[in-house]
């Protein structure tokens, strides 16, 4: 799952940066490329204790995941106090970049976009093939 959200933010980083680049400056691209860098590492973090309890102790899994959550928050409040002593860091830039990429890859994981075009249609192929076997009256 994390490596297909890396190969992800590998898509549409460049265009992130390049667009923060053009609109902004440098500083920009750099706060914008920090910002993906922090969230795939806070991804990577996750999904490496998560899995690995997963696999040994699935009955600690919820408060693995909540412990997970915090240790993420931590490290990244951590990073975003080093971040401020770099002159070629706007932080409201790594901020907003780091929020919304967050938010953008789990979406979009959580949203089924990994499935292949072929899949897909498969799968709606055969909900369909479901929908006209049952009998027309099946619903009164």
């Amino acid at each position: 799952m994390v490596r297909r959200m890396a190969k992800r933010a590998v898509l549409v980083g460049p265009v992130l940066i390049g667009l923060l680049w053009v609109l902004g400056n440098l500083d920009y691209a750099l706060s914008g490329a920090v910002g993906i860098a922090m969230t795939l590492l806070n991804l990577w973090i996750a999904a490496r204790i998560i899995g690995t309890v997963a696999e040994r102790s699935p009955h600690l899994l919820m408060p693995t995941a909540l412990a997970t959550f915090a240790l993420g928050l931590i490290l990244l409040t951590v990073i975003a106090f080093a971040l401020q002593y770099f002159d070629a860091i706007v932080f409201p830039v790594t901020g907003l970049v780091l929020i919304g990429s967050h938010l953008g890859l789990v979406l979009w994981e959580a949203a089924g976009a990994h499935a292949t075009p072929g899949s897909l249609g498969k799968s709606t192929k055969d909900a369909n093939s479901l929908r006209s076997k049952e009998p027309k009256n099946a619903g009164l």
